[in-house]
Order: C-alpha cells, then sequence, then structure tokens
C-alpha cells in the first residue's frame, strides 16, 4: 500500500483526462499532448488539493486501524548526498549530485517524504530531488527532469510531495517529526517547481497546467497558513553529463520560469 493510494484517479478526474491505457491516465504521454492542445482553464484546483490531502490522511489512519504506526525519522532530513558510482550513467542522477556538489551548501537532494508511513517498506522511493533553501525559511522542493517522463508527469510527482509536506507539517507531532530535526517542516513559504532543460518542454504547451496549479496552491496555502506556490523553470543553459561545474553553476544561477501567465 501507499499513502498516495488512489489519488491518480482523483489527478485523472480533475484534469478529466480521458481513459486510454492502464490507470491512472494522466502518466501516459496522450494526455500531456491533450493539454497541450486545450485552451479551455483548468478549473477546481483548490478543491482537488483538498481532496487528496483528505485521501492521505485516510490512508494513514487506515494503516493505524490496521495495527501500523512507525514513519521513518528520515523524512524530510536535509541531507546531502553527493556520492556517486561509476556505474551510474542516469543523466538526472549526474546531474542532480552535481548540482549539490557545485552549487553550495543551501541545495539538498533525495530528501525521503513518506517512507514507512503506511508499511515498513512503504513508499520508500517518494523522495524529493532536489531542495533549495533561498533563504532560512523558504524552500524550493523541486522535481529534476533530464531525458525521462514527461512535463505533466513532473508536475503532479512535485505536487503530490507537496501536499505531503502540507499534510505532514500539519501532523508533526503525532508523526514524530521535529522541525529542529526537519527544519523543511518549519518552512515559512514553498514553491514546488519543475526544473529541466529546454528540450525536455519543446513539444508540449502547459500554461494553463502552471496556472492553474500556482493558482490553486495560493489558495489552499492561505488556508493551511503556509505560503505555496507552482513553476516550470528551465535551465539556464543546455546540460551534457560531462558539463563542467561553472556549466552546472551557470544552468542553474540562469535558470527561468516558463508557461508563465500574463499579468492582469
Amino acid at each position: 500500500m501507499s499513502i498516495l493510494a488512489g489519488i491518480g484517479d482523483l489527478v485523472d478526474d480533475w484534469l478529466e483526462v480521458e481513459a486510454l491505457g492502464q490507470a491512472p491516465h494522466y502518466r501516459h504521454r496522450s494526455a500531456v499532448l491533450a493539454l497541450t492542445s486545450r485552451d479551455v482553464p483548468i478549473v477546481g484546483t483548490r478543491a482537488f488539493l483538498e481532496a487528496c490531502c483528505g485521501r492521505i490522511h485516510s490512508n494513514w489512519l487506515a494503516a493505524i486501524d490496521a495495527g501500523y504506526s512507525n514513519p521513518s525519522r528520515e523524512n524530510w532530513r536535509w541531507k546531502r548526498h553527493t556520492e556517486l558510482s561509476p556505474e551510474n550513467k542516469s543523466p538526472e542522477i549526474i546531474l542532480e549530485r552535481s548540482i549539490v556538489s557545485t552549487c553550495g551548501d543551501d541545495w539538498s537532494n533525495q530528501m525521503p517524504t513518506a517512507s514507512g508511513l503506511v508499511g515498513p517498506s512503504s513508499d520508500k522511493r517518494a523522495a524529493v530531488d532536489l531542495v533549495f533553501r533561498s533563504d532560512p525559511g523558504s524552500y524550493s522542493l523541486i522535481e529534476l527532469k533530464v531525458e525521462s517522463d514527461n512535463p505533466l508527469f513532473a508536475a503532479i510527482e512535485i505536487l503530490l510531495y507537496g501536499l505531503l509536506f502540507v499534510w505532514s507539517r500539519e501532523n508533526m507531532d503525532a508523526l514524530g517529526y521535529d522541525v529542529e530535526v526537519q527544519p523543511v517542516l518549519g518552512a515559512k513559504s514553498v514553491m514546488l517547481s519543475v526544473l529541466a532543460p529546454r528540450g525536455f518542454y519543446s513539444d508540449y504547451e502547459l500554461k494553463n497546467l502552471g496556472t492553474a496549479l500556482n493558482a490553486g496552491l495560493v489558495e489552499f496555502g492561505e488556508k493551511k497558513g503556509v505560503p505555496l506556490g507552482f513553476e516550470f523553470c528551465q535551465l539556464g543553459s543546455d546540460y551534457a553529463t560531462d558539463s563542467t561545474a561553472e556549466c552546472i553553476r551557470s544552468a542553474i544561477e540562469d535558470r527561468c520560469r516558463i508557461w508563465v501567465a500574463a499579468s492582469k
């Protein structure tokens, strides 16, 4: 079982994704292509976010009723993982480790979010790729993509981690968390970001999705007492697995938002 069980169906309903392939259907490329060609605004985002948090909570209560309550104390800890096996050829992992190694102590990576919440082996791979601390109380939770998946898949992935953040923050005492150990949970503001090279976005246009997620998270965050937001971001320069440290720093420093709604 997963703490996120059932949320894929909520995503499909919210986005009105056509039921093609195996559920959840938003994971398929057909869904992101359909969103790219859709010019009707996405509505009901706040209600969708509240429903997701409700599902997370009910999944957790079900695990407690079944006799399990032992979340990992590693969840939400700030750690920097820079080691890389020579056998690991994943462009995303290589870039992730390179960012943390070269861009300073305000970058962390592979932050667990839900390990052990509903079972001893549950959700062990549910981790935020990158976390950036822009000041002591402001954080960005970042889903990093290079060559895998698509922008819709990435957006929902980081969104779910963001919802786990909100839920974990509300239930810190019951979960045994502490802001001294898990300082992210004491954040004064959190931005949820997808970060990728320019080519990752080239076949798509998801301004409607980005706008809906950001607006919904702003409203949702106001209710929850923590400012929230969403953004699609593009690396400031092209990336290759053999990029120098200077190129990596430049790509991060010059990263920019894309698909930004025009100001009214």
